[in-house]
């Protein structure tokens, strides 16, 4: 729809019609043809318009026509030449027929009393005003559009005149003129229409026309959720685009974003590109959400080929918000603001009742108790005092301003916004997060030629505490709750207990120090495009990206006092008092240009095509000073300061690398009905050797809109659109180190074993001069349906993909002495299927949209060289073995508890090991008697599958309501730590109350088993080895996002100038449906790039709670 709106308003900023019958130019040589045929000829070939009287013009007469590139004046003439017709062109390229020399009323008299003006308005559905709408006399290029009030009117139109009024994102409306002066048109939206516009890569395409697995994301999906970036607003809204949120911090906003599943062993982050420009991952969240206008993710070869050696993780492609021409300056303001608060899954038990289930897992465990009967009857009496982790814990604000101002001229339009966006952090202090943004998009056209610049400049500033929020929750969590343990006394002393003795959480809040984060970003870009003749483009671009990343971190030295009334520390925190200052520059330089070519032949034959060349250059410095020993009030230094040896100046941490490109695409359909299309991308990249440097990455794509075909006719209105869809390519990944080809050398200084004395040496790190790119081969079948007059459409997919040369580092004797160059050695299969269904109704005044998505991949390691390789991390081990999904959890299958001695002496045992009744039992997998590593066994895998997202809204007379709800059908969680282990051994002081239902002689059937002590018999065997004992079941669905809004009458804002003013409540976070209760199910294992051995670790649920938001937003238009 995009597309046929620009071709009108084209036609509107069209040169009036004289310039228009002097400029325009026709060929056409007939021997025999009648009058009626060479103007109907015309007609289709131009945009005149002829107007006569039949019965007083013979047009049936047979002539004999010669026209080379002649004007319209010089065609009439020859036509008319030995014909009685006179003509006369109008001002609006109508043309007027009648007889020569004819007295009486004229052809031209009847058609003046036959015209006549029209106006109105043009609304939305909610009835508010749409300013820019198109309307065109159909047939001709003739038209308006309409003002910042979504009025518009016509002067001197003919009666037999039908109006067509066409705006983005909505449907099509043609109204007949006939006698009416006054026309007043709603738009419904068409935001799945088969005519909307979506962006691909290096341009666009119509949806009907799309035959690659692409999915677009518009602006409605980001606009007024409270969220603190881009990505998190994006959980849901397509298929098969997993984003997993690692922690809730908003010093952090760590999220996992994935498009069609694991596909190799490295690197699995999709390639991002923002406006045409490929950008870093950590870009997405730099920008202000209110500033996108749509989001394309390519998932299949067919769409991501265009980007070859990065695309193979799929490709998403963020298109911001860009004015509208002959339109008033449109101000918007946008405001939200709300809490968030924490929540806290998981509790202690009370006071006393944890000192009595401490006496039970010592003797359990063949110790004496450690609580006498006096001191749980103390505590009994006294009651809880504050839990820690409640204590450092707070609820936090939440504020997000934008404004802009868009609007355009004949020749021009322009967007400007600026945003900030405020977040407390919830922890007690004073932390928290901030960003401003501010953005220009500017496009001039001058003739044929476009000039488009963007400006875009964001700031972040982060205040975080100097300790690590995972230990600061996991060391406030694993305090029991007694009365007489206190964070600080009433003179301010910051206190230790029996469970701290050299720690304490609100004193490293309050007084531990600090890391301060300020981030800039500049990037910016200037385009120009030149019409060369009709259907071919020429496009060039530059653009520059620029970051200034600086961090600065203060250790302060903090006292901590063993008792309120003691009067000298017993300990102290942070005292080498360290100060660390972290600078970082990139650079990223961008240039394109393109030729593009798209033109249709006898209205049949569609022919586009694209050639471009690029290169993009990166740079990037870094240095980092530390110092140890500083002044404790100011961080300067001072007599006894010394410089850490790890710091590092520029040159040490200087990257560069470039990549240089050639790339195409050539599509081709017949009628709307038969399509395809090949792309290729031939990359040159610094990261490989010169003999490997390059890379081809083709695709070919085909489709077939069965929908269009003659045996479809009956069903048209059942069916509106069906298309069958099909793509095969092969893509890349170039995510390997940089310069990896060369064999590096380090030098370091360790204490040497005898004597402690410091001995400098050197290290190595072989390269590898044959590094290729690792290459995917990608299969995907796609169907497309809309049915019911477009109220329902469906779109379903299946894909396969297998990735071969997978960088791998060889498994070599730790003797070896230096670090092994990666080689390509591995092999992958992924594959999966996706489903998106949604419906609209509309019934009076309900309206009604409903969408799901859903989604799966499952992945397999094809070759691992015939090896496999264990990684032990956390009392849990992860397998890569050929067949088995990568990065698998691996160990020892449960099979319930010992309930009595004489199971346990007809049961297979673990080596040496002393069980009781009430501890596990493992199957004996190998069936030889005795459990050993032969009996461990696939226990299941991080990466969620069955993702699904249901979005909901509904209008009523300016009411409406937005539901987002998100979830995964299969996870398996891997969860270690004192969650899953009562009296954890680190500190071995608490047990939570979701831990209660433990073994006991009458309580066979329990969740946990019986209770033990760190270091006991029974605890080793029950949470020292890999088993399903630390696997959970992760699946959920949650509530997401719940929003309802008002917005008033017009007729009552318009009497204070303004035209749209919306009002609504929000809440995020607010219920979620799961197995596990005590730990947020979203908390993902996975690393930044779900790489590695299937992730980073154990998730002990040592990361920020999850935020409940709750607040309100206010929409205002001038």
């Amino acid at each position: 729809m995009k597309l046929s709106l620009l071709l009108m308003v084209f036609g509107v900023l069209q040169s009036a019609a004289s310039v228009y019958s002097q400029t325009w130019r026709i060929s056409l040589n007939e021997k025999e043809m009648s009058i009626r045929e060479v103007l109907k000829q015309i007609e289709d070939k131009s945009e005149f318009r002829f107007f006569y009287e039949e019965k007083r013009l013979n047009v049936d007469e047979k002539v004999v026509i010669d026209l080379k590139n002649n004007t319209i004046e010089e065609a009439l003439t020859k036509l008319f030449n030995s014909q009685n017709i006179d003509y006369k062109i109008l001002d609006n390229n109508f043309i007027v027929l009648k007889p020569i020399g004819e007295s009486g009323k004229s052809s031209l008299e009847l058609f003046q009393q036959q015209q006549k003006s029209v106006s109105g308005k043009v609304t939305d559905s909610s009835g508010l005003p749409l300013p820019g709408v198109s309307i065109l006399i159909k047939g001709t290029a003739t038209g308006t559009i309409t003002n910042s009030d979504g009025d518009y009117s016509f002067q001197n139109i003919p009666e037999n005149t039908t109006l067509q009024f066409s705006f983005i994102g909505m449907k099509i409306q043609e109204v007949s003129v006939g006698t009416k002066t006054k026309i007043d048109v709603s738009l419904e939206d068409e935001n799945f229409g088969i005519d909307e516009v979506v962006v691909i890569g290096y341009g666009t395409t119509q949806k009907k026309n799309l035959i690659g697995a692409v999915d677009q994301i518009n602006a409605g999906v980001l606009e007024d959720r409270p969220v603190s970036n881009t990505v998190q607003a994006l959980q849901g809204a397509s298929a098969n685009l997993v984003i997993q949120q690692r922690s809730m911090n908003p010093n952090d906003n760590s999220m996992n974003i994935n498009i069609r599943g694991i596909s190799t062993m490295n690197n699995n982050d999709p390639l991002v590109v923002i406006d045409g420009l490929i950008a870093e991952m950590e870009s997405l969240n730099k920008i202000n959400p209110s500033d996108i206008d749509n989001i394309s993710v390519l998932k299949d070869a067919g769409s991501a080929a265009i980007y070859g050696s990065r695309s193979s993780n799929g490709v998403i492609l963020v298109t911001t918000k860009k004015g509208s021409k002959n339109n008033k300056p449109v101000i918007r303001l946008n405001t939200m603001a709300g809490i968030q608060d924490p929540k806290l899954l998981y509790a202690p038990v009370k006071g006393y009742e944890n000192a009595l289930l401490k006496n039970q897992a010592l003797i359990n465990g063949g110790s004496s108790p450690i609580f006498s009967p006096q001191q749980i009857r103390d505590l009994q009496a006294n009651g809880d005092g504050e839990w820690f982790l409640d204590g450092i814990l707070q609820k936090g604000l939440q504020q997000n301003y934008s404004a802009s101002m868009s609007g355009g001229n004949e020749n021009s339009t322009y967007m400007i916004s600026a945003g900030y966006y405020n977040q407390e952090s919830n922890f007690v202090g004073n932390y928290g997060a901030e960003r401003f943004n501010f953005r220009t998009n500017l496009v001039n056209e001058y003739g044929k030629l476009k000039v488009s610049a963007l400006m875009a400049y964001s700031r972040s500033i982060q205040n975080a505490p100097n300790s690590n929020a995972g230990t600061l929750i996991v060391d406030g969590g694993r305090i029991p709750n007694y009365f007489n343990y206190k964070m600080k006394a009433e003179n301010g002393h910051y206190l230790t207990n029996d469970v701290l003795s050299e720690f304490n959480p609100l004193g490293m809040l309050k007084a531990g120090g600090y890391q301060k984060k300020d981030d800039d970003n500049f990037n910016g870009s200037l385009n120009l495009e030149l019409e060369l003749m009709k259907g071919l483009t020429a496009k060039g671009l530059v653009g520059l990206d620029l970051s200034a990343n600086h961090r600065f971190i203060r250790s302060l030295e903090v006292p901590f006092y063993a008792s309120e009334t003691a009067t000298v520390p017993s300990s102290f925190a942070n005292s080498s008092r360290n100060t660390e200052d972290y600078n970082e520059k990139k650079y990223i330089l961008n240039t394109q240009f393109l030729l593009n070519y798209d033109r249709t032949f006898n209205s049949a034959h569609n022919v586009s095509g694209m050639l471009g060349v690029s290169n993009e250059s990166y740079t990037r410095q870094a240095n980092e000073i530390k110092k140890k020993y500083t002044d404790r009030d100011l961080g300067l230094p001072e007599s006894d300061t010394e410089l850490d040896p790890t710091s590092y100046n520029t040159p040490a941490q200087t990257q560069e690398r470039s990549i240089s490109s050639l790339f195409g695409r050539a599509g081709y359909n017949y009628m709307g009905k038969y399509y395809g299309e090949v792309s290729f991308r031939y990359d040159g990249s610094s990261k490989f050797a010169k003999d490997y440097r390059w890379g081809f990455f083709p695709s070919l794509s085909a489709g077939w809109r069965l929908s269009e075909e003659k045996f479809m006719e009956n069903y048209k209105e059942k069916v509106g659109d069906l298309k069958i869809r099909g793509s095969y390519g092969v893509l890349g990944n170039q995510n390997v180190d940089d310069y990896s080809y060369f064999t590096t050398y380090s030098v370091y200084t360790n204490s040497y074993g005898f004597n402690n004395g410091t001995v400098s040496g050197t290290g190595f790190s072989f390269g590898n001069s044959e590094l290729q790119w690792e290459q995917s081969a990608n299969f995907n079948i796609g169907v497309d349906a809309v049915f019911m007059e477009s109220k329902l459409y469906a779109s379903l997919d299946y894909f396969n993909k297998v990735t071969t040369n997978i960088l791998l580092t060889p498994v070599v004797p730790t003797v070896f002495g230096g670090a092994v160059a990666k080689e390509n050695a591995g092999e992958m299969k992924n594959q999966g299927w996706e489903a998106t269904i949604g419906y609209r109704a509309k019934a009076g005044d309900f309206k009604h949209n409903v969408s799901l998505n859903i989604a799966d991949s499952k992945n397999e390691v094809i070759n691992f060289g015939g090896n496999e390789r264990i990684d032990p991390s956390d009392q849990m081990s992860k397998i890569i073995r050929e067949g088995n999904p990568f990065g698998s959890y691996f160990g020892f299958k449960t099979d319930g508890y010992f309930n009595n001695y004489e199971e346990i002496a007809n049961s297979a045992l673990p080596v040496g090991a002393t069980v009781q009744p009430g501890d596990v039992k493992y199957q004996d997998y190998f069936e030889d008697g005795v459990i050993d590593e032969k009996d461990r066994q696939i226990l299941g895998n991080a990466f969620p599958r069955y993702t699904f997202g249901l979005n909901y809204n509904l209008e009523w007379k300016g009411f409406d309501l937005g539901l987002l709800i998100q979830g995964v059908g299969k996870r398996d969680m891997f969860l270690r730590g004192e969650l899953v282990e009562p009296f954890h051994s680190n500190y071995s002081y608490v047990i939570y109350t979701h831990q209660l239902d433990y073994w006991t002689p009458t309580n066979l059937d329990a969740r946990w088993p019986r209770l033990s002590s760190p270091g006991s018999a029974s605890n080793t065997n029950n949470y020292q080895k890999s088993s399903d004992v630390y696997i959970f079941n992760a699946a959920y669905l949650r509530l997401k996002n719940i929003q309802i809004g008002y917005t008033l009458p017009t007729q009552l804002t318009s009497q204070v100038g303004i035209k749209k003013l919306r009002v609504n409540v929000n809440a995020q976070n607010l219920f979620t449906l799961s197995n596990v209760s005590f730990i947020d199910p979203e908390s993902s294992e996975f690393g930044n790039n779900m790489g590695g051995v299937g992730g980073t670790g154990a998730n002990s649920g040592r990361n920020y709670p999850t935020l409940k938001y709750y607040g309100f937003g206010l929409d205002l238009e001038f």
